[in-house]
């Protein structure tokens, strides 16, 4: 498959397909796995790799990726267990799925709090169900996003998740993704996650993405597939040194009257672009996406958003906030569909950016694509800075200008992390994130 693809000398795609070639050499994956991964190489190959007016990456750029030589992360990798530790959020000791550097570590894992709830599989395994290869096939057919093509070129070695029809269990699930880094090149990990839940099913899930040593580009690909009555309860969090790229792409399927809630939380890095495509398929689905970020320095945080409608009597709610100082860059670009047929949707999106320096910047692109006629869709963006009425107000309150500043700002930040459904998760998102705004 790797020679029927143009190698055109100096194209930005170059590397990544002779890394390919070299991953199919060292660790060829299984039958059905490799079919797909070869499908997904032709795939991104079609797409080429973004430049500046590309749709999708208006906002982002991509150049530094260009030329990089990366290496693919080894198998072998283990982060010192202190590190470890304490990644893993309180209460999920014993609920925590490890993936390191992408691969699926079941000696580095605990689901002892969910037994008799959850399945468990190495995603290799999870595709030997027929229905799940045509899901995948379609995905990458389909596919419009070139980095989550090339995550799907080397699917080898993730992990699948199920939970149970009517399972219900009390701990949340975390899936820690760990990046161990480089103290040499810069290498390449793509963690590939598959959650299923099955009918009437309500899982709490947390996402959580760190690094030990910096010069890595984390370039994961979550599918997640909600059945009918199910609900997800979710909290992603990205927290990798300046030093990394982050790319994450999340997938939703929604079937009738179920319901996702997730909250987003990131710190920046030198790029970081989240790509959420939701898709509500039947009547009384619910989707729920809120995101801060707090940055500083030359930090980046992109959001890329398409939500589809594609059914009647469903909605969708999207709140994004961010606070960017120094000269750090922030952009969403949200686009929520309406099909024809999906009447009586009903979706709203706000996006608030908070300036705290001139040099910062903020791109913001709502937008609604509607083709019915029986809705009610909202979407809007604001750009400011701390108001200097309630500035003056706190200061003569006995505040000093420092210490308002300060209260103006958290409390701006505070109402998107109140939304996180996790009492650990929003604490450690006070103290360490909110942290950043001291400074």
């Amino acid at each position: 498959m790797s020679g029927t693809v143009k190698e055109a000398p100096g194209q930005a795609e170059t590397p990544f397909l002779e890394l390919h070639k070299k991953f199919l050499q060292d660790t060829p994956p299984p039958g059905a796995v490799r079919g797909l991964a070869e499908a997904a190489l032709e795939r991104f190959s079609v797409l080429g790799f973004p430049h500046r007016k590309h749709e999708m990456y208006t906002f982002v750029g991509t150049q530094d990726l260009v030329g990089q030589a990366f290496e693919l992360s080894g198998e072998g990798a283990t982060p010192e267990q202190e590190f470890l530790r304490a990644q893993v959020v309180p209460g999920c000791e014993n609920s925590v799925l490890v993936l390191v550097d992408g691969h699926y570590r079941a000696d580095l894992s605990d689901t002892s709090a969910l037994a008799g709830s959850i399945g468990v599989v190495p995603f290799a395994e999870a595709l030997s169900d027929s229905g799940l290869q045509n899901y995948f096939k379609d995905a990458i057919d389909e596919e419009n996003d070139v980095f989550a093509a090339l995550n799907a070129a080397f699917m080898a070695d993730g992990v699948a998740i199920t939970l149970k029809e009517k399972a219900a269990p009390e701990a949340p699930l975390q899936v820690l993704c760990v990046s161990t880094g480089s103290t040499g090149g810069p290498v390449l990990n793509q963690p590939r996650v598959l959650i299923q839940v099955q009918p009437l099913a309500e899982l709490k899930l947390i996402t959580s993405f760190c690094g030990e040593r910096p010069n890595y580009f984390v370039n994961a690909v979550m599918d997640i597939l909600v059945q009918e009555g199910g609900q997800v309860s979710a909290a992603q969090v990205q927290r990798d040194p300046f030093e990394a790229w982050h790319f994450c792409k999340t997938r939703v399927t929604l079937a009738g009257d179920s319901r996702f809630f997730t909250v987003g939380a990131s710190y920046g890095s030198r790029l970081v672009r989240h790509h959420y495509d939701a898709r509500l398929k039947a009547p009384g689905a619910e989707l729920s996406l809120n995101a801060v970020s707090v940055l500083g320095g030359q930090e980046q945080v992109h959001q890329f958003v398409r939500i589809h409608h594609e059914a009647p009597h469903c909605t969708s709610h999207q709140l994004f906030k961010n606070i960017v100082d120094g000269k750090s860059r922030v952009s969403v670009d949200g686009t929520v569909i309406v099909c024809t047929g999906a009447q009586l949707t009903y979706s709203d999106q706000l996006i608030n950016n908070l300036m705290l320096s001139d040099d910062a910047h903020a791109d913001n692109k709502p937008n609604l694509m509607i083709f019915a006629d029986d809705v009610k869709c909202t979407h809007g963006a604001t750009v400011g800075q701390v108001s200097p009425d309630q500035m003056f107000y706190l200061k003569t309150r006995g505040l000093s200008e420092k210490t308002a500043k300060e209260l103006l700002t958290k409390s701006f930040a505070a109402s998107v992390i109140d939304t996180v459904r996790f009492p650990a998760v929003a604490a450690e998102l006070k103290k360490s994130l909110l942290k950043k705004l001291e400074a």
